[in-house]
């Protein structure tokens, strides 16, 4: 689901901000309460209208029906996830662009919306009070989880529940029904594969059997549970995946040795830490590493789960699939990633007393608060080919950078960088333009990172510091210049 995600959200989103800036009805701002009053109820009923659509149509319920299949409930059934569910979801929520929703504001609710989600999946909470029956709870959850038939189809809601009440899906979880969980056709087995297209394999099996073009076509947009009739009697499934529900039934819970889940939980361990840099990298990713990055993750995951079934029809293939998984490892790794920061300010004096102040290290540490020590003789201003060494307080401890001013021009001054410390390379241009009486000076960031680690931090982190840390620098350079310069 991760992979998929992170192959797909960048874009979709993207669509989300195009329909906000050139079609939006209304105009709302992030900085008005009503603002995100108003979106939390809209962005929730549209989670509502989604999460019903993808129990009762054929195609929907195929790309959800992997968040229902475990027939265990807790946490991790929360992190279950279905690999191609948002492919169809973000559609969903476009209406609200185009009603004016600010992406930020969007983005924000819609991830609040998923955390909140998290701690419904448990059968450790009981009732809730006060909350019961408006909000949505690990009880109201546990019914939509059940496949009881008195709960199929119940208890849409992701935080709200007023929208099953006024729709009429609502269903109390009562004392005298306890719920049992998974899907009416269970999934009997842990292959990701079969259980991200269990229900989608039956539908292509169906298309592929119905004598009827029409049904061919139109039993993917059917209600769940619907089938052509000359197809109800095929072996290939007995009964729909999930509309009437079914009674307690033994879990699915196959039994393997101590080394062999050493074995794979060791193995799950690598594909995780892949995982989490191929997610974090994967806009810079070109396509063949994107595929084969996807394809080495997905069958180390269908491996794992033939071990841990009892397997071995992939044993020998191991041979194969670990050296390719560290040639990923190492290769997502040492992938580098590039930031790109410019700031601008207007000043009062001259470009060449501006351009002459700035391209002095000396005096760095007089407007730039990361730079603490600047190892140079001169207070002048550097010309192409000189070297100065600096160091610079980050979060991480104190850095040292090895500097060469690669050209220096009346408009122009560039520099680069290798940090000793942390291998990352900095470029940095600062540019100036007469305005009327005024110049206009322009800072150029550049900073490449050497390695996933330090790529996810500055994504998670940095980058914004970073930012907000250039901004206050050009402030404190024009505060500096204009009190100090005649």
């Amino acid at each position: 689901m991760l992979i998929s995600d992170a192959l797909l959200k960048a874009y979709t989103f993207a669509v989300f901000i195009y329909l906000s800036e050139n079609y939006r009805i209304f105009d709302f701002t992030s900085q008005d309460p009503v603002t995100w009053l108003l979106f939390f109820f809209a962005v929730d009923l549209c989670y509502y209208a989604f999460h019903r659509m993808a129990h009762e149509i054929n195609i929907l319920w195929g790309a959800h029906v992997g968040h229902h299949q475990s027939e265990e409930y807790n946490l991790t059934t929360a992190l279950r996830q279905s690999a191609f569910q948002y492919g169809f979801s973000w559609v969903f929520y476009l209406p609200l662009a185009i009603l004016g929703c600010p992406p930020a504001v969007f983005l924000v609710l819609f991830v609040l919306l998923k955390i909140y989600q998290f701690w419904l999946h448990t059968q450790a909470v009981q009732r809730v009070p006060v909350l019961e029956g408006i909000f949505s709870t690990p009880s109201s959850h546990r019914v939509h989880h059940a496949k009881n038939p008195i709960y199929v189809d119940r208890n849409y809601g992701g935080t709200l529940v007023i929208w099953d009440r006024m729709f009429s899906t609502w269903q109390a979880e009562l004392t005298s029904e306890p719920c049992h969980y998974g899907t009416t056709l269970p999934l009997n087995t842990l292959n990701p594969i079969k259980a991200n297209f269990q229900h989608w394999t039956m539908l292509a099996k169906d298309s592929l059997h119905t004598r009827s073009w029409r049904n061919k076509i139109g039993l993917w947009f059917k209600s769940t549970g619907w089938r052509p009739e000359d197809c109800r009697k095929q072996s290939y499934v007995k009964k729909p995946l999930q509309k009437t529900g079914c009674a307690v039934r033994k879990k699915y819970d196959p039994q393997v040795g101590t080394m062999t889940k050493i074995y794979s939980g060791f193995s799950l361990l690598c594909i995780v830490l892949v995982a989490m840099m191929f997610i974090f990298l994967a806009p810079t990713l070109p396509a063949i590493t994107l595929t084969l990055g996807t394809m080495t993750m997905v069958y180390g995951l269908v491996v794992i789960n033939d071990f841990l079934e009892g397997k071995t029809r992939f044993a020998i293939l191991e041979i194969a699939r670990l050296p390719i998984m560290f040639w990923l490892a190492s290769t997502l790794w040492f992938s580098t990633s590039t930031s790109h920061i410019v700031d601008t300010i207007v000043m009062n004096k001259s470009p060449a007393q501006v351009l002459a102040y700035a391209s002095s290290p000396a005096l760095w540490s007089d407007w730039h608060s990361k730079s603490s020590t600047v190892y140079v003789d001169s207070m002048q201003p550097l010309k192409q080919g000189d070297t100065f060494e600096e160091d610079i307080q980050t979060a991480l401890g104190q850095n040292n950078l090895i500097w060469q001013v690669v050209e220096s021009s009346d408009e122009r001054w560039i520099a680069h960088a290798e940090n000793q410390t942390n291998g990352a390379s900095i470029k940095l241009q600062y540019r100036v333009r007469a305005l009327g009486g005024n110049t206009e000076f322009e800072r150029t960031l550049d900073y490449t990172l050497p390695n996933a680690a330090l790529v996810a931090i500055n994504a998670l982190y940095f980058k914004s510091q970073v930012e907000i840390k250039s901004e206050k620098a050009l402030e404190r350079l024009r505060i500096a210049i204009e009190q100090k310069l005649p």
